[in-house]
């Protein structure tokens, strides 16, 4: 037992920090029963040892993690993901999650064993491993609960219907609505559906939960195979849109990773389940922003035509102290001043609402109607993010008054889609927004650019944030000292004062805003704008940076077309040269480059500017085919004739060296130029072989390796560069041509 502990101990850094709590924590009988329901990659079932011989659960479970010892890494970093999802739903709400859903899913008898098992991680895994298709249902119901939360991967849409079942007279025909989705979504296999009825909470009324999923894009996964090479196990990792259903705030709420399923999933429901006419009456997506209450709480009554608004008080706000879970709540009667109060009562109140805003605002409004003069009071109540209390309104006066008065004091705008002539036109500049390096906006940049931001906001692409209270201010006698930014005396205004509160002039407001890009969004419009143009509907967001378009007809032959960003970070050239070398399957494609500075190459594929192509013909975005199988032509021309290796400079720290029989490489910094130009030097005029000390001088370092990242080292040693006639020498490794003269020699 003695050298069975020290095997343990000293391999225990294989496992991953998931899988090692879940050893750490379950009982030995259900760690085996987790094992023995997961599987590898060629889809056969694991296979734990027979414990039931151990005299003690540390016997049994020290079998277990020899077991495990052995076991490729593959294996293990799969488990470690399972585990990650078995201990979610173990801890905090996911307790309560797994809980509810396995309550209304179970039969009686089964539910009696959920409830035997010692603790939460035991009744995780074994539902985990007697009912997957329960666990997944659980983890779809605490995803959407998180989602509604953190307003994340989420939109909330409004349905002008007034006779909507209630949730338990609902009975969704989920074999049709999968049959849309595949058809719209243009799927390649089967979805799938679960359907769960959501309980009244403090916080949600009653709620229909519909999970939908489908396989997702071709995956792989290597394994060793017996003789201890490596073989290629591919698969579909499953994706998934959770539908909310609430009837009582007429309210359809869609998590999904893409915007555009969103809206697809949302529209589907509506149609199939609910019969409601699209075409009449669309569902509405709104935006609501309590921002304007950083400053005060003052409403003006506005000048209606069917009502005279009489008073409008906030009787209610709801501030974040640093973490969604805590909150701050302040309530008033409709008599009261709550900005007085909240001085009174709250230490620093000003300096919490400047730091942290707030996530509820309730109004109270008195009305006289004017063609019965009948008053009336009307409670409205915002939520930052996608929730209103109008929409549940069931008098269409009210709630037409509701959303009058929202508009009128900037709380609530209308989300909609750019129509095709406006998206043509807004396309260069919506290129520029998808190529920033970060997720925010600055008011500067849109007034440098002469842009209005608010058709951006209400289409989603931008998403107003708080503005700015404190800023930098340049003083001639002191330097840059701290300044403030209060409301300025015209809409549109800010006052502007410095460090000990003396007046520094009025600004623009415009220049103190900040907007949050979202950039998923952005980028799948422009993915389809340019699939319609290239006529490909195999689209694809892979991450940030890289969008594939499929195969796309180019020069009487099918070329793999790729759209990236970001290629003025060098990290981000690095990344995505790796990504698209590990796609050479697909043989050499071309690149559609958002990015102004771009280099020639990625791996084997072309690189063309995306600004040096596209075209507004009438309202519709054009791509010249002509300049780009022209580009496209040249820069396969280059290297496919190439026969003798060379460096070509773009710029002092920008450049591409080109060697027979491999694909082309980036060169990004003036250090890696001279190296490989150094290189093809020796390469040409006979010497082939630098010693080290030489080539190295002047860099700073002693090693070729260290010129580059970590992932592309692993690519330029042995590919490109390689060790002469000793150790102490470098080079240049000529790809196939090299491989075929050391055969010879």
């Amino acid at each position: 037992m003695t050298h069975v502990e020290a095997v343990v101990v000293s391999r225990k850094a294989r496992f991953g920090r998931n899988l090692s709590q879940v050893i750490e924590a379950a009982s030995a009988h259900y760690l085996q029963l987790f094992l023995a329901s997961c599987k590898a990659p060629d889809e056969d079932l694991l296979q734990p040892p027979d414990i039931s011989g151990a005299e003690t659960d540390a016997a049994a479970k020290d079998l277990l993690k020899l077991y495990l010892h052995d076991c490729d890494q593959e294996i293990l970093a799969e488990l470690d993901r399972l585990c990650a999802s078995v201990l979610e739903l173990s801890e905090g709400k996911g307790v309560t999650s797994l809980d509810t859903v396995t309550a209304e899913k179970l039969l009686n008898t089964d539910h009696d064993r959920f409830v035997d098992a010692p603790d939460p991680l035991c009744r995780s895994i074994w539902v985990h491993s007697e009912f997957p298709d329960v666990f997944r249902d659980a983890e779809s119901f605490h995803a959407a609960r998180r989602y509604r939360d953190h307003r994340k991967l989420y939109a909330a849409f409004e349905i002008d219907q007034d006779d909507l079942a209630a949730v338990g007279q609902l009975r969704p025909d989920v074999k049709t609505l999968c049959e849309k989705l595949e058809d719209i979504l243009e799927l390649k296999a089967k979805a799938t559906a679960s359907v769960l009825e959501l309980p009244e909470t403090a916080d949600y009324p009653p709620s229909l939960l519909i999970a939908f999923r489908h396989p997702g894009a071709l995956s792989s996964i290597q394994d060793h195979r017996i003789d201890g090479g490596l073989q290629t196990y591919y698969y579909r990792p499953s994706r998934e849109a959770i539908l909310i259903f609430t009837p009582g705030q007429k309210k359809i709420e869609v998590c999904a990773e893409s915007f555009e399923v969103r809206t697809i999933v949302a529209e589907a429901f509506a149609e199939i389940v609910l019969q409601h006419d699209l075409s009449a009456k669309p569902l509405t997506r709104r935006d609501f922003n309590l921002d304007r209450f950083r400053g005060s709480f003052n409403l003006d009554l506005p000048d209606l035509e069917a009502v005279e608004v009489t008073g409008a008080t906030v009787v209610e706000a709801e501030m974040p102290l640093g973490h969604w879970g805590r909150r701050l709540n302040l309530k008033v009667t409709k008599d009261e001043d709550i900005e007085q109060a909240m001085t009174d009562y709250i230490r620093g109140g000003n300096r919490l609402v400047r730091k942290f805003g707030f996530t509820k605002i309730v109004i109270a409004v008195d009305f006289v109607r004017r063609d019965d003069g009948k008053k009336g009071t009307l409670r409205l109540q915002v939520s930052g993010g996608n929730t209103s209390n109008v929409q549940s309104q069931r008098d269409p006066f009210l709630r037409d008054l509701g959303f009058r008065l929202l508009s009128h004091w900037g709380l609530m705008s209308q989300l909609r889609p750019l129509a095709e002539h406006e998206e043509a036109n807004w396309f260069r500049f919506l290129l520029s927004l998808y190529d920033l390096p970060g997720d925010e906006v600055s008011g500067n940049f849109l007034s440098a650019a002469n842009v209005d931001p608010n058709p951006l906001i209400e289409t989603g692409f931008l998403e107003r944030k708080s503005r700015q209270v404190l800023v930098l201010i340049d003083d001639e006698d002191n330097g840059t000292t701290e300044g403030e930014l209060t409301t300025g005396p015209e809409k549109g205004t800010l006052r502007q004062r410095g460090g000990f509160g003396e007046p520094r002039g009025v600004i623009p407001e415009a220049q103190a805003i900040t907007y949050r890009l979202n950039r998923r969004w952005l980028g799948e419009r422009i993915l389809k704008t340019l699939g319609g143009v290239l006529g490909s509907t195999s689209l694809q967001i892979e991450d940030g940076y890289l969008a594939s378009l499929g195969k796309v007809d180019l020069a009487d032959e099918r070329v793999p077309f790729y759209l990236v960003r970001g290629l003025d970070d060098t990290r981000v050239l690095d990344q995505l040269d790796i990504a698209l070398r590990q796609k050479h399957k697909s043989g050499p494609g071309l690149v559609l480059s958002v990015s102004e500075k771009s280099p020639k190459y990625l791996g084997p594929n072309v690189v063309v500017r995306l600004a040096d192509v596209i075209s507004l013909d009438g309202h519709a975005v054009c791509i010249d085919e002509k300049e780009l199988q022209r580009q496209f032509g040249a820069g396969r021309t280059l290297v496919a004739c190439a026969q003798v290796a060379q460096v070509i400079r773009h710029g002092p720290h920008a450049g591409v060296l080109v060697i027979p029989g491999a694909d082309p490489l980036n060169l990004t910094s003036a250090y890696q130029l001279l190296f490989f130009e150094r290189l093809v030097t020796a390469a040409t005029d006979g010497s082939r072989e630098v010693f080290t000390k030489v080539l190295m001088e002047g860099m700073g370092s002693g090693h070729p390796g260290q010129l580059f990242s970590p992932k592309m080292r692993d690519i330029v040693i042995g590919t490109y560069i390689r060790h002469g006639s000793s150790n102490r020498y470098w080079r240049l490794a000529s790809g196939v041509r090299d491989l075929i003269t050391d055969a010879e020699g």
